[in-house]
């Protein structure tokens, strides 16, 4: 559809004057060009309306667009591909200012003369944007799996596209034959099924490099690869997820190294490059997965190579990419065998603004707090509540973390019972993961296994049950079980009757709390005595949740309203917030001292 499209857009009375588009227009009839696509698929398609609805629309328009715009349009093609064609291959186009910034990089990890002295091969070439800038066009090569895209490069050559036109070639990267010994072994196969011999894809100057062990060591592989991402419940499932991802020969050959990272279409195109063009060099965009994601711990097993430079930037900057969180640009030596352990990566923002920069770390699935909260997995008849969201241990699951009064009311749990035994590891544990925002630069860094140090800080402790108690994350209500939760006895919150259960006051008798705990501690109980005081049809046994549930009401959409008409109210949840802020200050700082985060 989209080259029918530019056929449209690059016409004038009827006839298309661009050169080298797959489809044109002549004389208000659609050819395919012949020189592109050869006989096989010649056609000659009309209006079958005479073209009235066709003229109707593109009246409104002035065609053909100003000449400065026309080769920018035809090389932006894949935005004229449908999306969800786009998040199924995974293909997604690299902003220029992106392109650019990465070029800086190679300079400085391959000095000045860097175009001259090293081979350059985009392997996921889409339509060659990642290459433009580039001069020394003998020492680049342009490849993508699908056809049109490869012939829109040609098209673009004829417009200045720095490139040789017999450079620019069809490749899927992830199943044709890259290797010479791979090219042997398929022939010895077919040589005795008496099948027909086939010869790699690529061009002789390409082959030449890839053979010898000296010239890889010059080849940047220099990609944009697909952020395509398996389902883990398998691979004809699209919701949200792409199917085929692990139908690749690439993930079938090094399934057993990659683990759970194969689900990833970036990860197939490193472990090839890696292994089968041992000593190239690799600058890639991908997420920061590889570095220290939980599914790429077995990756970083045989993923030896040295990172030389990397820089983020917010996702969101790329078309068709959602969400808050980083893709970077890494720079990869498979000639020095290196394990991975920590990189200083500079951050900027969506308008190329310094922002200083962050160290990531490599980290193994021992060190992640799931692994430390499961400890305290204690089986009891006594449970007060139930902690769902232990499934993620990344800023960007912070938000499916929460405590409900039973697991009974979740589809799917994953968390943990809390009881009296664990009451103070469970609060540490949502303290911990609410207490910072998430944002795109933070979105995966790790939560950790802590230092033994938190043990015998008892204020830390008690500062993590208060900030838990009063927290929008504690989702306990009476409505579905008694509420073991209210911090106050019956007289200090002014209750009318008693309350159903006394267990949260209990807990808390005879504990030494901060300054800043009692401060939330006291902005909590006038609260509850406003509540008690106006509220006379409403459950004595009202949770937190519940309070602001009856002054703030429900949207129509069932969720709970942000704001509340009541005045008075509004003020003491702004006290409670407020004192809430100054102990979050409190506590942050033993967050890192603890070990849960790494600065």
């Amino acid at each position: 559809d989209g080259d029918f499209f530019i056929a449209d857009m690059m016409s004038k009375d009827g006839t298309s004057i661009a050169e080298r588009i797959l489809i044109v227009l002549e004389n208000n009839k659609y050819k395919l060009k012949k020189e592109i696509a050869g006989d096989l698929f010649k056609f000659e398609i009309g209006f079958t309306d005479g073209g009235g609805a066709y003229t109707r629309f593109w009246n409104r328009y002035e065609r053909p667009p100003a000449e400065e715009y026309r080769q920018y349009i035809i090389g932006r093609r894949d935005l004229l591909v449908p999306q969800n064609i786009q998040e199924v291959k995974g293909s997604f186009f690299t902003p220029s200012i992106w392109v650019e910034k990465s070029q800086e990089y190679l300079e400085k990890a391959f000095g000045p003369d860097w175009q001259d002295e090293y081979y350059i091969w985009d392997c996921a070439a889409g339509t060659g944007n990642l290459l433009a800038g580039l001069q020394n066009q003998y020492n680049l090569w342009a490849s993508d799996i699908d056809q049109p895209n490869v012939d829109t490069m040609h098209a673009l050559i004829d417009g200045g596209l720095n490139l040789l036109h017999n450079h620019v070639f069809q490749f899927d990267f992830l199943n044709d034959i890259l290797t010479l010994e791979e090219e042997n072994a398929e022939n010895e196969k077919r040589a005795k099924l008496k099948l027909p011999l086939v010869e790699r894809k690529l061009p002789p100057e390409l082959k030449k490099i890839i053979d010898d062990p000296e010239k890889r060591k010059k080849l940047i592989v220099y990609i944009n690869p697909p952020y395509a991402e398996v389902s883990s419940k398998g691979a004809d499932e699209i919701k949200g997820r792409k199917a085929g991802v692990n139908q690749s020969k690439t993930h079938d050959k090094y399934a057993q190294p990659l683990g759970t990272a194969g689900r990833e279409l970036f990860a197939q195109f490193l472990v090839r490059s890696y292994f089968e063009m041992p000593g190239c060099k690799i600058g890639e965009f991908s997420t920061l997965k590889s570095l220290n994601g939980s599914a790429f711990d077995k990756f970083r097993e045989f993923f030896h190579a040295e990172l030389k430079k990397c820089f983020i930037v917010p996702a969101y900057t790329f078309d068709n990419v959602r969400g808050q969180f980083p893709i970077g640009f890494k720079i990869w030596d498979t000639d020095k065998q290196e394990k991975f352990e920590r990189i200083t990566a500079d951050i900027f923002d969506a308008d190329n603004n310094a922002l200083g920069n962050k160290t990531f770390f490599a980290l193994r699935k021992n060190q992640f707090i799931n692994k430390w909260i499961g400890e305290y997995k204690i089986e009891s008849v006594h449970n007060v509540g139930y902690m769902d969201g232990i499934n993620g241990n990344d800023f960007q699951h912070n938000n499916i973390v929460y405590i409900c009064n039973a697991k009974e009311q979740l589809p799917n749990p994953r968390g943990i019972w809390i009881n009296e035994q664990n009451l103070i590891e469970c609060s540490i544990y949502l303290t911990v993961r609410t207490l910072f925002q998430h944002n795109w630069i933070n979105n995966n860094d790790q939560f950790l296994y802590p230092n033994e140090s938190w043990e015998t800080d008892i204020e830390f402790q008690h500062n993590c049950l208060v900030y838990t108690l009063f927290h929008g994350k504690n989702n306990i209500s009476s409505r579905f079980g008694a509420n073991h939760w209210i911090p106050f006895t019956e007289k200090e919150a002014g209750a009318k009757e008693k309350f159903e259960s006394s267990f949260m006051s209990s807990f808390l008798k005879g504990k030494a709390f901060s300054e800043e705990a009692q401060a939330v501690l006291s902005a909590g109980k006038a609260l509850w005595k406003y509540f008690h005081k106006n509220s006379n049809a409403v459950s004595v046994n009202a949770s937190f949740y519940d309070i602001r549930e009856y002054f703030q009401g429900r949207k129509e959409s069932g969720a709970m309203n942000v704001n509340s008409a009541d005045e008075d109210y509004t003020a003491l949840l702004k006290a409670l917030r407020d004192a809430l802020k100054a102990l979050a200050k409190k506590i942050e700082p033993k967050v890192y001292a603890y070990g849960f985060l790494k600065d």
